[in-house]
């Protein structure tokens, strides 16, 4: 087996066996951002892993050229029954295929959300100049009338926290851990780094790594924007303001104080130090997932030479 073969096979190893390691770590790591190095640096890896490896089996020999100008070598071997085409380059071929497929897939999936996210900002921004404008601090605050109470952030260049007007009936805590929990969402672009996971899930649904990312990296960076909560406004204040808008709409792609797994939020606020920061645990997060990929993939020719 070549060493791209092998890279291509320790990629899909971990691709599909990252997610169980990751869900392990989660019960024991209490920093959402080193549980987001960890997921976002495997889904970089093994990308660039197997990139790396179709480079390298379209790679004529020793030198370097552009993969379609190998594609067009193999396609012009292929047309001649004198020389069968190596089952390098037959790997390789399909693998740029696949390549080409998946960022087809992915552009368009990230266009259609990108406009119906648009759409929706948009037509709360038009609702927010008829208001009057922003309403809290100086920042873009829209409050609609509705009995339910509700809270959610919409991204864009110009971001827009949403709140119901049975909002404004809540402690003066409670509201403002909800503006927090939000701004953190805007300030960290959170939306963004959700609609890139999702797109790749829509992309490459086949694998755990991308079909289990959207899930987590949600769950994440609530438990994210509630640490910037606590840190304002304390865990008992985020605690009730998570009960009060359980299970409250929202639009799709908008992010909402209290969307899914509340459950799971609520019990990592019973922690002694919820969320707390932890730079050694992130930077051996981010690392391992890093070199995962490439380790497995040396690991499986090693293997397969023996």
């Amino acid at each position: 087996m070549s060493l791209a073969l092998a890279l291509v096979t320790g990629a899909a190893l971990v691709a599909c066996c990252g997610p169980a390691v990751l869900r392990l770590c989660f019960r024991h790591v209490a920093d959402p951002v080193a549980m987001l190095l960890g997921w976002l640096g495997l889904i970089v890896a093994v990308t660039a892993t197997f990139v790396l490896a179709t480079v390298m089996l379209l790679a004529p020999g020793s030198t370097r050229r552009w993969a379609l100008h190998d594609l067009a070598r193999i396609c012009w071997h292929w047309a001649q029954p004198s020389r069968p085409p190596a089952v390098d380059e037959v790997a390789g071929a399909a693998a740029a295929l696949v390549l080409l497929v998946v960022l087809a897939r992915f552009t368009a999936t990230c266009a259609r959300r990108a406009l119906r996210a648009h759409r929706a900002h948009r037509a709360h921004a038009d609702l927010l100049t008829l208001a009057g404008g922003p309403s809290e601090r100086g920042e873009a605050v829209l409050w609609i009338p509705h009995p339910t109470p509700m809270a959610y952030s919409l991204g864009g260049s110009r971001g827009l926290t949403v709140l119901a007007s049975a909002a404004g009936d809540l402690p003066a805590d409670q509201l403002a851990a909800v503006l927090s929990h939000e701004r953190a969402h805007l300030r960290e672009r959170h939306h963004l780094l959700v609609a890139a996971v999702e797109g790749l899930a829509a992309a490459v649904p086949w694998l755990p790594l991308t079909r289990q990312a959207p899930a987590a990296v949600r769950l994440l960076v609530e438990l994210r924007a509630d640490a910037a909560a606590v840190r304002e406004c304390g865990p008992t204040a985020v605690r009730d303001a998570l009960l009060t808008f359980a299970g409250a709409p929202h639009p799709p792609s908008a992010l909402s104080m209290a969307g899914d797994d509340v459950a799971i939020r609520l019990q990592r606020l019973q922690g002694r130090r919820p969320h707390r920061r932890n730079l050694l645990v992130r930077a051996v997060l981010a690392s391992t997932a890093l070199a995962a990929p490439l380790g497995a993939g040396v690991v499986t020719g090693i293997l397969f030479c023996l």
